[in-house]
């Protein structure tokens, strides 16, 4: 039995699946991107790179723990739990899964279940919301 064998299939409480997973990369990378037109940092800048870097993995580390989804999960119908019992992700767990984030390979190496490595080694997992 795997450990993904108690979430439904599909619908709220699944894994997310890759287009759902996208879509929210693609709203925070948005949101960070504004982030650091407003604070007048340019496309080509070292300061605009870094700060759309850095506003990105701000918002995973200060949302997982909160509310248990960035912006881009809410508008894609996702959120982070803790894969043993769906609850709020602690914040040291959040910092594991944020760090491994950071070096992106964790992020795009998923398992048969569905799961990124960054979600198993923080012991979360990404789940459908809607």
């Amino acid at each position: 039995m795997t450990e993904t064998a108690s979430r439904p299939e599909s619908g709220p409480g699944s894994v997310a699946g890759i287009g759902t997973r996208l879509k929210a990369f693609v709203v925070d990378s948005l949101l960070s991107i504004a982030v650091a037109l407003v604070a007048g940092f340019r496309p080509g800048d070292v300061g605009y790179s870094l700060t759309v870097y850095g506003t990105f993995l701000l918002i995973e580390l200060l949302f997982i723990p909160t509310v248990g989804q960035t912006p881009g999960m809410r508008v894609a119908g996702a959120a982070v739990v803790r894969m043993h019992d769906a609850g709020r992700v602690a914040l040291r767990w959040a910092i594991v899964r944020t760090v491994l984030l950071a070096t992106i390979l964790p992020a795009v190496i998923v398992d048969v279940s569905g799961r990124a490595m960054h979600d198993r080694a923080a012991g979360t997992v990404m789940i459908r919301t809607r």
